[in-house]
């Protein structure tokens, strides 16, 4: 009851100055299948893999836009399934504006001398920096397991074995490891994984919140489709989970 009175009494009015062209809403409610629809994006903290898997199952069913994210002390995780077929506009590549300019670039010296004003619009349609592309999503359940993945950051074994509820998180980054090839997680990682730490909340968080901007403007390539972070050294990656077929 006290979670739900802070909620609704105190952190909604906070946000709210933030930004007051947002509304910003507290609800108690479950999501369902007959709420779930209201919503463009569902994000998700703290849960599990069971969790994740059936609300992101929900999620895709309703064509709902799933996030999910993590910390644990020092590691951090964050996972987007935007559906199949998620297009969004994009920046046209530098090699792309620089050939269309030396294919055209004669033609837009005429049109900037001439005064024919169909030529001037003909100018602007042609400078146009973006086109629309398209990216494809994998639901949580349908993830690749870590033994398919090329495990480029010590924290996707974390995340992997702390989000299915692994007691012993060392032993099973060490067997783990070895098992597909793969060096051993830091001593000092493993260590470290206890408690929110705030500078690994707010990276994260940064990051989901870049990517909930870009489900809804539709602009800007998104992560497809697993980021992990680790605070031991600083870098953060990105992990396109999808099975390998």
């Amino acid at each position: 009851l006290s979670k739900q009175w802070y909620q609704r009494r105190v952190r909604v009015p906070n946000l709210q100055i933030l930004n007051p062209l947002v509304r910003v809403s507290s609800t108690t409610e479950d999501l369902s299948k007959d709420t779930i629809g209201q919503y463009s994006v569902v994000c998700i903290t703290d849960g599990t893999h069971d969790e994740y898997s059936a609300l992101n199952d929900l999620c895709r069913e309703h064509g709902v836009s799933f996030l999910a994210c993590n910390t644990w002390g020092m590691a951090g995780f964050m996972f987007r399934d935007a559906g199949a077929n998620f297009k969004f506009i994009a920046e046209k590549s530098k090699v792309h504006k620089e050939q269309k300019g030396a294919d055209q670039g004669a033609t837009k010296r005429r049109k900037v001398d001439s005064t024919d004003k169909n030529d001037k619009h003909e100018e602007e349609d042609d400078e146009d920096g973006y086109e629309q592309r398209e990216a494809s999503f994998v639901t949580y359940r349908d993830a690749g397991e870590v033994t398919k993945l090329k495990f480029s950051s010590p924290s996707v074994l974390i995340a992997q074995g702390l989000l299915r509820g692994v007691t012993d998180i060392g032993q099973y980054c060490r067997e783990t490891a070895e098992k597909i090839n793969a060096k051993h997680v830091p001593e000092d990682l493993l260590q470290n994984l206890d408690g929110e730490i705030v500078p690994i909340c707010a990276i994260v968080g940064g990051m989901a919140s870049q990517e909930i901007i870009k489900i809804v403007s539709k602009k800007d390539p998104p992560i497809v489709n697993s980021f992990y972070y680790d605070g031991l050294s600083g870098a953060g990656i990105i992990e396109n989970t999808r099975p390998s077929s």
